[in-house]
C-alpha cells in the first residue's frame, strides 16, 4: 500500500507564459496611457500587479517579493489620489506579504514515499516541502463576515476623519482584502472568492477617482482570480486523490 503526504502537487513555472503576461502587461498599459493619464509609477503598479497575481495563481513562491513591490508602488499611487484606506492597506499588505512569504518557504513538511504508477494520481508528484492547498470550514464564513463588518466599523471613522474619498466603500474594501490576504498567506482555497469579490468593487471607484490605468488593471485582476479560482481548485482536487491510499 502506497499513503501519499498530505501536500501540493509539484508545479514548475512556465517562463514562456510568464513572459507573455510581463510583456503583454506592459504593452497594455503603452497603449492605455495615449487614451488616459497615467504616470510611470501607475504603469509599474499595473505590471507587478498583473504578474504578481499570474505568480499566485500558479503558486509560485516568487509571487511575493513581485507583490511586495508592487504594494509598495500603490502605496505612494493611492496617497496621491486621496484614497489613505487603501494607502493604509499596502502598510499591511507589506507585513502580510513578508510573513506569506515565510509560511510559504516553510511550507508543511511530511514524508513522500515512491509513487505507484498504476494508481489514479500517476503523473503527479507530492512535495514534502509545499505548503498544500486547504479550505476552510463554512462555520468560518461567520467568523469572516463579522471580521469584515466589525473592521469596516472601525475604519470607517478614520478614513472619513481624514477626509478619504469614499470612506465607507474604501474602508470595506481595504478589511476585505485583509482577510483575502490572510487567507492566502495560509493557501486557504476560499481567499480567491473574496478577491474577485473585491474587485468586482474596486473596478468602478477606481474610475471615479480617474484612475482609469488601475481600474483597467482591476479588471484583468478579477480574470485572473476566477483563473486561480479554478486552477486552484483543481489542485485540491488532485490532492486529495495523491492522499487516499491505495493497495
Amino acid at each position: 500500500m502506497v499513503w501519499y503526504s498530505s501536500s501540493v502537487v509539484a508545479r514548475k513555472l512556465n517562463f514562456l507564459h510568464l513572459n507573455a503576461i510581463t510583456f503583454g502587461s506592459v504593452a497594455v498599459w503603452l497603449l492605455l496611457r495615449h487614451f488616459v493619464d497615467s504616470d510611470i509609477w501607475e504603469g509599474a503598479g499595473f505590471v507587478t500587479g498583473v504578474v504578481g497575481v499570474y505568480l499566485v495563481a500558479v503558486e509560485h513562491i516568487i509571487n511575493w517579493p513581485v507583490g511586495l513591490a508592487n504594494v509598495a508602488i500603490y502605496a505612494w499611487v493611492f496617497f496621491t489620489s486621496r484614497l489613505y484606506a487603501d494607502m493604509s492597506l499596502q502598510f499591511f499588505f507589506f507585513a502580510l506579504g513578508v510573513q506569506g512569504w515565510w509560511q510559504w518557504a516553510k511550507g508543511k513538511k511530511g514524508v513522500v514515499l515512491e509513487r505507484d504508477s498504476t494508481s489514479d494520481a500517476a503523473g503527479w508528484a507530492a512535495d514534502k516541502t509545499t505548503l498544500p492547498i486547504t479550505r476552510i470550514a463554512p462555520i468560518y464564513w461567520l467568523l469572516v463576515v463579522l471580521s469584515w463588518a466589525l473592521g469596516t466599523a472601525i475604519y470607517y471613522p478614520i478614513i472619513k476623519h481624514f477626509n478619504g474619498a469614499a470612506p465607507f466603500v474604501d474602508s470595506s474594501l481595504t478589511v476585505a482584502s485583509i482577510i483575502a490576504q490572510l487567507l492566502l498567506n495560509v493557501k486557504k482555497l476560499e481567499n480567491w472568492i473574496i478577491w474577485i469579490t473585491v474587485d468586482v468593487i474596486y473596478i468602478p471607484l477606481y474610475i471615479s477617482r480617474h484612475l482609469v490605468v488601475t481600474a483597467v488593471l482591476y479588471s484583468l485582476l478579477l480574470a485572473l482570480a476566477i483563473w486561480g479560482l479554478a486552477s486552484w481548485q483543481k489542485t485540491f482536487v488532485k490532492q486529495l486523490s495523491l492522499d487516499r491510499p491505495t493497495a
